[in-house]
């Protein structure tokens, strides 16, 4: 495995970061054997956030039983909206969710937290605000902002910068090799993703504010399950409805190129694509929520893959060819 340090947290954090959002951890699962093994393959940091709902329980009846708190890096999310559209960005429900994710992980701290959604009518400076009040009280190590614009993590950082205090340390929007046509909950979600948003990769990569990429494999789409050939199968594969985002022409042809380089390399389709996210300027930490142990190692091993400029360029649809 290989790391980065992140100022704020004092610590070397895994480039690969594993994601609890999916079913094993939601649905109170016992995830026991996996957490040993992302411990055995050096992976450190774990992706969760109060709305996952039983996955922060899941990770601290583990810890618990491990007496090992010391050994992660957990990242958890506040102030998701209600009822899906309702924005919850202020400090009453940042400690609300706060609260209640420190009791369940059954830890004083969380290490990187990070607003789960934005509220454009919410002043950057209130939230700079709480948010180091929460850092003071020693609730929090840093913060930042999941699926914040580059303009607003901008903004706040600046403000912080004037007032003597801490900005965001971190961001995690969607980003892959694969593309995402539209937000797919259509409630505040943000990628990096395609021409469109090549401003708000440059910013990041000025910065080297670290990235934590959710849906890097696009829901499943690029982590092997699916072939190149099964155009339109989405649901039939993974119950994605199309307006997940991910189901578009470019994609598969991406896909396809992953098969054919991943082949040549015997690499599998889901390494060359987490690799394809470690190698990007962006300073990133890929997040993939594998439930079994085999799968695992596999997500794990992209760490060592390394992609020429060449092959980037290629599964990118950027190229025709990779000489």
């Amino acid at each position: 495995m290989k790391y980065q340090e992140i100022a704020a947290l004092k610590r070397p954090v895994s480039r690969i970061v594993l994601g609890t959002s999916s079913p094993l951890f939601t649905g109170g699962g016992n995830a026991d054997g996996l957490l040993q093994e992302a411990q055995a393959l050096g992976i450190n940091c774990l992706d969760t956030a109060r709305e996952y709902r039983e996955s922060e329980r899941v990770i601290g009846r583990y810890l618990a039983g491990s007496g090992r708190r010391e050994d992660w890096v957990i990242l958890s999310k506040c102030c998701h909206p209600v009822m899906a559209y309702i924005p919850r960005v202020s400090e009453r429900c940042a400690r609300e969710d706060l609260a209640r994710s420190l009791e369940y992980l059954g830890t004083e701290h969380i290490d990187l937290y990070l607003l789960h959604r934005d509220d454009p009518l919410v002043e950057v400076g209130r939230v700079v605000d709480f948010m180091n009040r929460l850092m003071d009280e020693g609730h929090i190590r840093a913060y930042g902002g999941s699926n914040w614009s580059a303009a607003r993590v901008k903004a706040a950082n600046e403000y912080a910068q004037n007032h003597g205090l801490r900005g965001f340390e971190a961001v995690s929007p969607h980003y892959s090799l694969g593309r995402q046509r539209h937000d797919p909950w259509g409630n505040g979600c943000r990628t990096l993703t395609g021409a469109k948003h090549r401003e708000e990769r440059e910013y990041f990569e000025q910065t080297q504010l670290p990235v934590f990429c959710w849906s890097s494999l696009c829901a499943g789409v690029f982590s092997g399950k699916l072939k190149s050939t099964e155009n339109g199968q989405i649901f039939k594969k993974f119950g994605l409805n199309p307006w997940w985002g991910y189901d578009c022409r470019d994609n598969y042809a991406r896909l396809a190129r992953c098969e054919e380089l991943a082949a040549e390399k015997n690499v599998s389709v889901a390494q060359l694509t987490l690799a394809w996210i470690l190698g990007d300027p962006l300073r990133t930490f890929p997040v993939a929520a594998p439930t079994s142990v085999q799968r695992l190692r596999d997500v794990a091993a992209a760490a060592d893959l390394e992609l020429s400029p060449a092959e980037r360029s290629y599964l990118n649809l950027e190229t025709e060819a990779r000489a």
